[in-house]
């Protein structure tokens, strides 16, 4: 049976990198594998792609921020 990822997370220590001429960015991630192993990789997006995880992750941080007793 194939190992599979479970989950993927942001890589510590290292930054996203933007490539204007393709229009994309570069976002390293650590896969975590069901048998305990980690891949090293990238989340690639475009400038669009990259605006509505920024809005999502927005709401995100605010609601996470109301629920914790954070200020409107």
């Amino acid at each position: 049976m194939p190992v599979r990822a479970t989950h993927a997370t942001l890589s510590a220590g290292r930054d996203a990198v933007c490539d204007p001429r393709a229009r994309q960015v570069s976002v390293p991630i650590e896969f975590h594998m069901d048998d305990g192993s980690t891949l090293d990789g990238a989340l690639i997006l475009t400038s669009v792609e990259l605006e509505r995880l920024h809005q999502q992750t927005s709401r995100l941080v605010d609601a996470h921020g109301h629920a914790l007793g954070g200020t409107p």
